[in-house]
């Protein structure tokens, strides 16, 4: 056992004199990773981080939190589930905010990218996705986070950000309300012109002296039977007579009545889709709460300096030992051969 331990020992102790061989070409290779470092963590551009933290607010429309008769999930101060998370930071990749934040802060020449490039939308897109990331955190807010060299113009980009989602929500509800309100306008006049006929046409049957068919059947049943029991032959010529104006145009008072009561609650309903229409166009309501707006900050964020000397040296000291290996086998093979 003594002899084992005295064979790895010896071993270690040729593995040291072997590598002492080689020791400049180590060290010169070493150092000049630790140049190439120095040289390239002096000469990459450092970046700034801001970030924005926001939960999501109920998706609910104005007129289902404002107008609604039910007050299921309508609260107006009420923090989002998952689902509102998710619509949220799928609403962050929108193509839209990212369109109108490469305009807004001209992202094309502060990345570099020569707008007559071929496939520059890619390009702008793939320079974005580097610097900017949204993500979900373990308290179920969304983070939005910027990287850039400017600290100031990576907080105002953060905020942004934060601020175009309710303004391309908005606007996106804006165009649909506003088909919506249209389309059940053209409804409501409709309707109202129907109302209008019908009216109309009960105006008529009523100059004919029906004004309530029920109540006027009931009551003149009641005089018939009167006039009837006291002899009055004049008083039932002129019952029949009015029964007879009934029986001729109360089937369409009563129709015409019946729908007219079905109109007016259509109409009603109407008017309420309508005014849940015009509040959604007006709302503005935000779909976040901002936890923390993004300021500048007054470190860098990368690059870590120390890490990439390191790194460099490192992998330099690391390709020495390849080299070594790579030429001990081949000075092996050419010996082989030579035997």
């Amino acid at each position: 056992m003594q002899n084992g331990q005295h064979g790895k020992d010896f071993a270690s102790f040729d593995l040291v004199l072997f590598l002492w061989g080689y020791r400049k070409l180590i060290l010169g290779i070493t150092l000049l990773g630790l140049v190439t470092g120095l040289v390239t963590a002096s000469v990459i551009t450092p970046l700034y981080k801001s970030e924005v933290v926001m939960f999501p607010a109920l998706t609910n429309t104005a007129s289902k939190a404002v107008l609604s008769e039910s007050y299921n999930n309508s609260d107006l101060l009420g923090l989002g589930d998952v689902e509102d998370s998710e619509k949220l930071l799928q609403m962050l990749h929108a193509d839209e905010i990212r369109d109108r934040v490469v305009d807004h802060f001209d992202l094309m020449r502060v990345y570099v990218i020569d707008p007559a490039a071929p496939h520059v939308k890619a390009l702008v897109q793939d320079a974005f996705e580097d610097h900017v990331s949204f993500e979900n955190t373990k308290f179920k807010s969304i983070r939005v986070q910027v990287l850039d060299p400017d600290p100031q113009r990576a907080a105002d980009m953060a905020n942004f950000i934060a601020d175009q989602v309710d303004s391309v929500w908005t606007e996106m509800e804006y165009a649909r309300a506003e088909k919506g309100y249209a389309l059940v306008a053209v409804l409501v006049q409709e309707v109202e012109q129907d109302i209008q006929r019908m009216t109309d046409s009960l105006m008529v049957v009523r100059r004919l002296g029906i004004h309530d068919y029920y109540t006027q059947v009931e009551r003149l049943t009641e005089y018939l039977g009167a006039a009837i029991v006291k002899g009055d032959q004049r008083a039932v010529r002129e019952i029949d007579e009015r029964f007879k104006v009934l029986a001729e145009y109360g089937g369409a008072y009563v129709s015409l009545h019946e729908q007219l009561g079905l109109e007016t609650r259509k109409l009603s309903a109407l008017r309420m889709k309508m005014s849940q229409a015009q509040a959604d166009m007006k709302s503005g309501l935000p779909h976040k709460f901002v936890v923390n707006r993004a300021t500048p900050a007054d470190k860098k964020y990368s690059p870590v300096r120390w890490m990439v000397v390191t790194m460099n040296t490192v992998s330099a000291f690391l390709l020495a030992l390849i080299i070594i290996t790579i030429h001990v086998n081949i000075r092996k093979t050419q010996t082989g051969h030579a035997e």
